[in-house]
């Protein structure tokens, strides 16, 4: 008893997590457990639990303490240098601690108590973001700087594995549509105006564009099949894949205004549309086969000559001979779907599109840069 009491007395939180970063700088996160903790610092295990309650509190610990020594800078003028200046000694600060850009996005809600945060977020109402605006770059500036700096999860993606692209909440105009003579997985405009900022992680890509004006368009790499995934609180997506093999779609609550021009399937492709989601527009080729199981509740539906204002219970439709087809589109119409509409004419309205070219060499826009730039764009168009 008396060694475990003065164990426990020359423990302090401070020194469990500096011997944790420690551990995590030698043997990466997955060295983490409150067993090799407690080697490290000669304790017994259990002696731990009087100053952390668990891992997941542990790792808030390590996130706080790796956003408190992020240094607080002031070198270029306005708010756009200053932006970058916090940006870069968060990036610094990241690259310095091996897996913090995991610790932190494990507990993101300690980004938003972070001074860091509280500086962008400042900078950023300087700029003419209203507070809620404000708060939402910020966030997505330091995921960027955070996710920036980590390397690829998994294995690099083989030609011809399928890819997931994801257009995160908060996105409007998102462009998606196939490329050209690509050898990278995405190809964003040379033009900032006309790019979406896009992550790429093996092989999951993540969209994520500030709400302003016109389109923002992404190339996808058509020698490989795609699934497709459209989030919450995301508007006006227009998947232009009629090139590209798809091999699911998903539409999240909270997605709005969405238009898809689809290609001939191969094999049966789902189409899942989720409670919340309001004005789907389904183009495919003529005589491709879907089958559509549509629950009650859905609200303004027209499947090619099935129409219904309001369905009041499941019911099961099938375009001719789609039954016996083994290419087709398998729809899911949950309730709460209001208006949606299902054509043939996906080689009827081509796809209006700004001409996308890989950026010169030395001369492409980074992620944040394209974040800020969609920054002036709204403020802009509020200034008399």
């Amino acid at each position: 008893m008396t060694n475990t009491r003065k164990e426990e007395g020359g423990l302090t939180r401070d020194r469990l997590v500096q011997a944790a970063l420690g551990l995590i700088q030698e043997e990466g996160l997955e060295g983490l457990s409150m067993r090799a903790l407690a080697d490290r610092l000669e304790v017994k295990a259990a002696s731990l639990y009087w100053h952390v309650r668990d891992r997941r509190e542990l790792v808030e610990l390590l996130a706080e303490a790796i956003l408190e020594t992020v240094p607080a800078v002031s070198g270029r003028s306005g708010w756009r240098g200053a932006v970058l200046d916090a940006s870069s000694a968060l990036s610094r600060r990241v690259s310095a601690q091996k897996d913090a850009g995991r610790i932190l996005l494990e507990v993101p809600e300690e980004l938003e108590r972070s001074d860091t945060f509280a500086e962008l977020k400042r900078q950023l109402q300087t700029a003419g973001l209203r507070d809620s605006e404000a708060r939402e770059v910020a966030l997505t500036v330091m995921v960027q700087v955070i996710t920036a700096g980590r390397p690829a999860e998994g294995p690099v993606l083989e030609a011809g594995a399928a890819a997931s692209i994801a257009v995160d909440s908060g996105s409007r105009g998102v462009v998606l549509r196939a490329g050209s003579e690509m050898e990278t997985l995405i190809r964003v405009a040379a033009e900032r105006g006309a790019a979406a900022p896009a992550i790429v992680r093996g092989e999951t890509v993540v969209v994520r564009r500030l709400r302003g004006v016109g389109l923002g368009e992404i190339e996808l790499n058509p020698r490989h099949p795609w699934r497709f995934k459209i989030q919450g609180a995301t508007w006006n997506t227009v998947l232009d894949v009629g090139a590209i093999d798809v091999r699911d779609i998903k539409l999240d609550s909270g997605a709005a205004k969405v238009e898809c021009y689809l290609p001939r399937p191969r094999g049966v492709v789902p189409i899942d549309i989720s409670s919340g989601v309001v004005g789907v527009t389904l183009h495919r080729p003529p005589g491709v086969a879907v089958i559509a199981e549509i629950h009650s509740g859905a609200v303004r539906l027209k499947l090619d000559d099935y129409s219904s204002k309001a369905v009041v219970s499941d019911v099961r439709w099938e375009s001719e001979g789609a039954a016996r087809a083994a290419d087709r589109y398998e729809l899911r119409i949950n309730s709460g779907v209001v208006q949606l509409t299902l054509d043939n004419k996906a080689t009827a309205q081509p796809q209006p599109h700004v001409e996308l070219r890989p950026a010169p060499a030395g001369k492409s826009a980074s992620a944040l840069e394209i974040l800020l730039d969609g920054v002036e764009s709204r403020v802009g168009t509020r200034r008399p």
